[in-house]
């Protein structure tokens, strides 16, 4: 005996566009089945909101379609004592026709050799041009032809809540696009639950709930237009996967970081000489402004001395950037070339004021207030560093000597083969008192003189010879 049976099976038909809803109605009767159908059309709210989100899934794919030509998987192999193994996994864009490509630097730090696949599939070797470790920003090239460049979207016109998409290789999964939203702007602080953030802690990120994966470091973070308004960098999560709060470099950061990479192989950072300090929020409340930084200190002879600013200035905007906190400010300052006019808006006694600074170079003027010296002849900065050295089993002796903590890329110590942390102890057999001396005796070095470097490297004794042209 065959009982009838019922079962409702709602389906949704898309076509050409427009959408219709069916019910399904199956009667079973000694072993025959006859099956009815009945079209029911959404009303009119239902076809708006259709409406809207077919809308949005255009927008995706037209972005999609924008920047995955862009998008590289990077794959990095490190020589050890075992032999050749591969290192780092990660993403990166591609920025300009010549072949320059954005990543992260933690993706490509730690190797010996960098592979880049491109969107068709074409396997290229790249040369490592320039890294910033400050903002964890790397610039590789590779040389191949029909490359598609990405272009670059203004990250101070990001607003929260704005639709982004992340782009890059999780897992190794090529060409990966995830959507979500812009959840906040400027974060910085982050606790040990942080992936790739390492001592960045005067960098500020864009918050996204994009779903961002190991693997996806180095890919963009790009808008509706498909352009890139971030570098995808890190994630906070406890189990090393996307938990909703990945983080990406701003583009206006990203940009001025790889632009000066590419033109110089190194990035000049601006000095204003200010010591400085966070406005407290309610006092900005009474202001009536966002935020801003009060400065403390205003160093002797120094840019901010030289535009007449003084001691409890608030400062709201320099560069064309605001300043509502002190990473805010640090940042719009590195974005600013030294030796370059820069207007700042200031608060002084409650009124609205300009003034224009040219700041300095930071790097110089940091190994200038340790007490060293920028040997330009060698494209070096040295500081003040004794070393103790043992002249017996049971004593040892301090000798002066200066540590190496800059090497312009390019320079005469860099194609020496200088590096950051080598230490020179004599010149030409003679010790060196003070950096003064040092600094005058390669500006007094007579030309085709060689002169002798006597190097301390990992406790290892070495010696350089440069000639002064």
């Amino acid at each position: 005996m065959h009982s009838n049976k019922t079962i409702l099976i709602p389906a949704i038909a898309l076509i050409a566009g427009s959408a219709a809803i069916y019910s399904s109605q199956t009667l079973a009767n000694a072993g025959d089945l006859e099956t009815t159908s009945v079209l029911v059309e959404p009303d009119a709210e239902q076809r708006h909101a259709m409406s809207m989100a077919f809308n949005i899934s255009e927008a995706f794919s037209y972005a999609a379609e924008q920047i995955e030509p862009s998008v590289v998987h990077i794959t990095t192999r490190t020589n050890t004592r075992r032999g050749t193994v591969n290192g780092g996994l990660g993403s990166g864009v591609i920025v300009d026709e010549s072949g320059h490509i954005v990543t992260n630097n933690h993706v490509i730090e730690n190797g010996n050799s960098i592979m880049v696949r491109l969107y068709d599939g074409r396997e290229l070797n790249a040369e490592l041009i320039g890294t910033f470790a400050e903002t964890d920003i790397a610039v590789l090239k590779v040389e191949a032809d029909d490359l598609k460049p990405a272009r670059f979207a203004d990250s101070e016109a990001l607003k929260v809540g704005q639709w982004v998409l992340a782009v890059g290789s999780p897992f190794g999964y090529d060409q990966t696009v995830t959507a979500g939203i812009v959840s906040a702007k400027g974060r910085s602080g982050f606790g040990p639950d942080a992936e790739n953030i390492g001592s960045r802690g005067l960098q500020e990120f864009i918050q996204t709930d994009a779903a961002i994966n190991p693997g996806n470091s180095g890919g963009p973070l790009v808008d509706l237009n498909g352009n890139i308004v971030g570098i995808n960098t890190a994630i906070i999560s406890r189990s090393g996967a996307s938990n909703g709060l990945g983080f990406a470099i701003p583009s206006d950061i990203a940009q001025s970081v790889a632009e000066q990479i590419i033109e110089t192989g190194d990035v000049e950072r601006g000095w204003l000489g200010i010591e400085m300090a966070a406005l407290d929020p309610a006092v900005a409340h009474e202001m009536g402004i966002d935020g801003g930084v009060v400065i403390g200190r205003i160093l002797e002879d120094g840019p901010a001395e030289k535009a007449e600013l003084r001691p409890r200035d608030i400062i709201t905007k320099i560069g064309g950037r605001t300043t509502e906190n002190l990473v805010r400010l640090s940042n719009a300052i590195m974005l600013i070339k030294p030796n370059e006019p820069a207007e700042i808006t200031y608060i002084r006694n409650g009124d609205l004021r300009t003034t224009s600074a040219i700041l300095s170079d930071r790097d110089r003027e940091q190994i200038q207030n340790a007490g060293g010296a920028f040997i330009d002849e060698l494209g070096i900065g040295v500081i003040p560093h004794p070393l103790a050295e043992r002249i017996s089993p049971t004593r040892r002796r301090t000798i002066d000597a200066y540590q190496i903590v800059n090497i312009e890329a390019g320079s005469v110590g860099d194609e020496m083969g200088l590096e950051p942390g080598d230490f020179i102890v004599e010149i030409d057999g003679q010790s060196i008192p003070n950096a003064e001396r040092l600094e005058n005796y390669f500006r007094n070095a007579l030309r085709g003189m060689p002169i002798r470097l006597s190097i301390v490297r990992d406790g290892e004794a070495l010696t350089a010879t440069v000639t002064p042209e």
